[in-house]
């Protein structure tokens, strides 16, 4: 007997520039089907960007949905970066939906205090139920 976690992922970049200090979404992932009312949804995501000029760093969010008006499921922290340089960041965390069908998630990016927006080279995100 086997077990299939359903999953969807995306490398998909919806933006490829980060704008100045206004959230945008980078990457979205396609709808996902929980197997099971309230399961648990893990989320895994990187990206690699260019600063925007001026910015004293970037803050990545986690959103429920495909728009910077869905819930924040992480605590966003801004990471400090140099203007003009590469960042890398990546991480992991979990979500709890409920009873939902199709749910989508996002990752955003805002360059924090910058005068011009930054280039997005790569990102990702995978959510898999479990």
């Amino acid at each position: 007997m086997g077990v299939r976690f359903p999953s969807v992922q995306s490398n998909v970049l919806i933006n490829n520039n980060s704008s100045t200090n206004v959230e945008q979404v980078i990457v979205t992932t396609p709808p996902l089907t929980l197997p099971l009312d309230f399961a648990a949804v893990v989320l895994f995501w990187y990206i690699i960007h260019t600063v925007g000029a001026t910015a004293a760093g970037f803050t990545v969010r986690l959103r429920r949905g495909t728009t910077v008006g869905g819930t924040v499921i992480n605590v966003a922290t801004q990471q400090t970066a140099a203007a003009g340089n590469n960042a890398v960041s990546s991480g992991f965390y979990f979500d709890t939906p409920g009873a939902v069908a199709g749910q989508q998630y996002s990752l955003t990016l805002i360059d924090n205090g910058s005068t011009a927006g930054g280039t997005i080279q790569d990102a990702s995100l995978l959510a898999f139920a479990l």
